[in-house]
Formats: C-alpha cells, structure tokens, sequence
C-alpha cells in the first residue's frame, strides 16, 4: 500500500514537472516549438514553425487540472486562431515561416478539433472537408485551390509535383483524424482503416510508425467512433508484442500507452510502461524527442521534447484518472 500510493505521488510530481517544462517552453505568442532534421536522430535540427504540433500538445494536456495548463490553453488557442485562413483552414507552416504549402485536412482536423473542445467558434469548415474525397470517398489530405500554385514552395512543387500528388494522396492517420474532428463514423473510411488494421498494412507517407495509427484509432474510438472496436485486441496485442518500441523508446512508449488506455487494457504492462516513462523523464522535466511524422523533403524528420512530453504527460494524467475510477469503484 505505502509503494503504491508512493508511486502515485512520484507520477503527480512527474506531471507537475512536465507541466512546469511546458510552460517554460512555450514561445510568448503561444506556440510550441517543433524541430525539423534531415536525419531520424536529430543531429543538425532546427525549429520549424508549425501549427501542428501546437494543437496536438494542447489536446494531450487537456484533462489535466492546473493553473499552468490554463495559461498555456490560452495562449496556444489565440496562436492558433491566428494562423486561421478564410473559411477555416489552416496550413502546415505558420505565417511566421518562409516556406508554403497548400492547406492541408490534418492541420485543420486536429486544430478544428482541439478549438470545438474548448468551444472556441470559427467558421464553418465542414463543406470544404467533407468534399475533399477520392473517387472511393476517403478523404484526401490536401485541400489544394488554384491560387495555391502560386503560393507554394517552388522547390517543393519541383521535386514533388504536390499538385499531382494531392490528387490521389490518401493518408490512413489523416482520415482517422477527420473522422475525430466530425464525430461520427464514415462507413468508407472505417472500413479502409479496418482492412488496413486486419491485414497489417499501412498508407502513409507522413506517419512512419504504426504506433501513430493505433494511437489516432484509440482516440477516435474514445471520442464515440465506435466502428474500430472490432480490431481492438488486435491493436493491443500488436503494441505489446512490439518490444523494441514499447518500453524502449520515449515518445512510442508514450504512445502506447495512451492506446492501452483508450481501450480500457489494465494488463501488467501499463504500471510497466508509467516506471518506464519515471525513470526516463529528465531533470529539466522533459522527455527525448522522437520522430512522430515526416515532413517533405528535404524537412523529412519531425519531433520536439515538447511534443514527446505532452504525450507522456497525456499517459501519466490517464493513470491516475484510471486509479481514480478504480478507487471510486472499491
């Protein structure tokens, strides 16, 4: 009894420092800091102004209850609603950044999301999302309009052909995420991440681990879209038997265990994965870096202590709401 309510008092601690971490880190108008690399370890990296990584921060530290949190909400949401373009999109590069890209359904996915969560009211962008389909009815990840061929990177057109590209792109972690910011289940798209699941197949080329995709999955199934509780188990079994990963590295550890929570697991890995994420937080109160997408060329590799430290503190705040449930039950 003493080791357990011992434990609970260190994850508290190891929030209230990554809280503190956060807080000292976030940019005075509000955003949070992602880095860009050539190379998967970071070495040579630089800050890439983004929206992205803001808003995922913010949905990951939203259930945790403290004065810090409400501060850094607020300035990230008044960030956010800056970058907001007519008819409520939002691009990957921030204003603040050179370069230029068409705006994009995962940006204004997971920013719309995160906004309707705090009730914060923006222009209707639903039509612009929901006709933004393949010939299949999967949702494409660019939203490309003709003024963006003016406006775009040169030397990302060159070498990509985006223009081209957004045509026939269809990423499965963007269209879960489309499926979270509308609500309700899309029986073209359930069935396409189903069959992806099932057969252990991937369609990505921005998210390279599959630990994105579980995690993405458990959380639209937390937030009511209920068509992925068929491969549950089978999310579940494929991260524990992931054994390079979970319980190896930061930022995926952080990951699946927030999976495992989303699905109600309670299996002896969760206290394995909450002593992992303990042992491994630094004294600055932060977590490493990892690659959690990949960008486009030559930006491949992105990721931030930031981002990375949300998604441990997203996990340590699940714990102790999972230990809350059980003692309320007993």
């Amino acid at each position: 009894m003493v080791d357990y309510l011992c434990k609970l008092e260190r994850v508290k601690k190891a929030i209230d420092k990554g809280v503190d971490f956060l807080y000292s880190h976030q940019l005075d108008y509000g955003e949070f800091k992602t880095y860009a690399s050539w190379n998967r370890w970071f070495l040579g990296s630089w800050f890439d102004s983004t929206h992205f990584s803001t808003a995922l921060i913010l949905y990951s530290i939203n259930e945790i209850k403290d004065e810090k949190v409400e501060k850094i909400r607020k300035k990230a949401i008044d960030f956010l609603l800056e970058g907001k373009e007519a008819g409520g999109i939002w691009r990957f590069w921030t204003k603040r950044n050179k370069k230029r890209l068409p705006a994009d359904l995962d940006d204004i996915s997971v920013i719309s999301y995160i906004l309707k969560l705090n009730n914060v009211p923006f222009e209707d962008n639903l039509p612009l999302i929901l006709k933004n389909r393949n010939e299949e009815n999967l949702f494409l990840t660019w939203l490309v309009q003709e003024k963006d061929k003016k406006e775009v990177s040169w030397w990302l057109d060159k070498i990509h052909k985006i223009f081209e590209l957004a045509k026939h792109d269809i990423d499965d972690v963007v269209n879960v995420n489309v499926l979270i910011y509308l609500g309700k289940e899309d029986v073209k798209v359930c069935s396409f991440i189903n069959q992806l699941i099932e057969s252990e197949k991937r369609r990505s080329l921005y998210y390279p681990h599959s630990f994105v995709l579980f995690y993405a999955v458990s959380k639209a199934f937390k937030e009511g879209i209920k068509c992925f509780q068929k491969n549950k188990q089978k999310i579940v079994k494929s991260i524990l038997e992931k054994k390079n990963d979970f319980l190896r590295k930061d930022l995926e550890t952080a990951l699946a265990l927030n999976t495992l929570f989303n699905f109600d697991y309670q299996g002896k890995e969760i206290e394995m994965g909450i002593d992992y994420l303990l042992k491994r937080q630094l004294k600055s109160g932060a977590w490493r870096r990892g690659v959690l997408f990949l960008g486009p060329f030559p930006y491949r590799y992105y990721g931030s202590e930031e981002l990375t430290t949300a998604f441990c503190l997203e996990a340590l705040q699940k714990y102790l709401n999972l230990k809350d449930e059980i003692k309320k039950q007993n």
